[in-house]
């Protein structure tokens, strides 16, 4: 799925149709995207995107990198924080021009809060290096909620001890 967004009164907004507004999307959210969703993509930006395997496969040296004018990072989010057993999985970001263009096959909380955010006020992303700030604000808040909560769980646990 391909959700892209556009910039309109200074606050993010969704649109349906990729190829019609391709000249004004920021951003571009591949949420487990189909071959052909990737090669739209492609086709638009002439960028490559990267696959699932290459994602997962990507050593640690090699997470940050440029190819063909874009630069590429990839970093391992965590999902489903809430349960025992959580999800850690590779997001991709790409930033091609004045767009950003996310790859994800997991949902970390923060693809869901920053856009809700960003759809209400006016956070100052208008350009897909500023959404990509404002969505790495809101995974490292994310991290530090999920850092606070286990170090409340080990304090409760040392007491018991």
């Amino acid at each position: 799925m391909i959700k892209a967004f556009v910039v309109d009164n200074d606050r993010l907004r969704v649109v349906d149709d990729l190829l019609a507004n391709s000249e004004t999307i920021v951003w571009a959210d591949l949420f487990n995207p189909t071959k052909e969703e990737e090669a739209t993509i492609e086709s638009w930006l002439g960028v490559a995107i990267p696959t699932r395997e290459e994602m997962e496969e990507i050593e640690i040296s090699s997470r940050l990198y440029v190819e063909d004018g874009a630069y590429f990072m990839t970093a391992t989010l965590p999902a489903q924080t809430e349960i025992d057993d959580p999800l850690m999985s590779p997001v991709t970001f790409v930033l091609a021009g004045t767009r950003l263009i996310t790859v994800r096959y997991h949902e970390p909380k923060a693809f869901k809060t920053f856009p809700q955010r960003a759809e209400k006020v006016a956070t100052g992303c208008t350009s897909g290096d500023t959404i990509l700030i404002g969505l790495l604000e809101a995974i490292v808040d994310r991290l530090a909620d999920i850092l606070e909560r286990a170090g409340r769980d080990i304090e409760a646990i040392s007491r018991d001890i």
